[in-house]
């Protein structure tokens, strides 16, 4: 069953099969609430389709148009008014919602807050990419416990250990800088390198 609710009107259809041209004739069944009973009206049209879906489409289409001349040509009454008011409604709320997005909910502050406040590995990995340097996953991983097991050991805070990151990251630019001897670029690999390191 093919339907689309359109400007507070129900619109079904109905697509039938022309022996006489062989092919599919759309139709459909509008229905809409004419004050406390309901009212419908079962439009057909004239054009003739190759495919089923094709005339289903025609259809829908054509019998929101017919919903458009309706409402034109009607007087004010209690069908196109409730059906204003419902398209006002839904257009606020779509304003409302691009106006003042959904703030984050408590738990998921504190979830981001508890993220930003530890340094994972895929982080250390991404900031070492940008300092220019390709690695192996497995030299990575090395330093990155290294650097781990001296914040422990140390009672360095998150923002202290990242701090160690960042200056290890101008460290390698400059290794790398043309402007002097070109040296070999290198991360520390032990608990004692990152020590040494600012």
């Amino acid at each position: 069953m093919w339907s689309r609710v359109y400007r507070n009107h129900f619109i079904m259809a109905f697509p039938s099969f022309d022996t006489a041209t062989n092919a599919w004739a759309p139709q459909a069944d509008i229905s809409w609430s004419g004050g406390p009973s309901r009212k419908s009206e079962f439009v057909r049209f004239p054009k003739r389709f190759m495919t089923e879906r094709e005339a289903v489409t025609f259809a829908l289409r054509r019998g929101q148009t017919w919903i458009n001349r309706r409402l034109r040509h009607s007087h004010i009454g209690i069908a196109s008014d409730r059906g204003r008011i419902v398209d006002m409604i839904g257009a606020l709320k779509e304003s409302l919602a691009k106006a003042a997005p959904e703030q984050p909910r408590r738990d998921q502050a504190a979830a981001k807050r508890r993220t930003e406040s530890t340094f994972t590995f895929d982080q250390f990995k991404s900031a070492m990419a940008e300092s220019g340097v390709h690695l192996s996953e497995r030299t990575l991983q090395k330093s990155y416990t290294a650097l781990v097991k001296l914040r422990k050991n140390n009672h360095l805070s998150w923002a202290q250990t990242r701090q160690k990151v960042e200056r290890s990251q101008q460290e390698l630019r400059a290794a790398k800088s043309p402007a002097r001897r070109p040296r070999a670029a290198r991360i520390p690999l032990s608990e004692r390198g990152w020590r040494n390191i600012g």
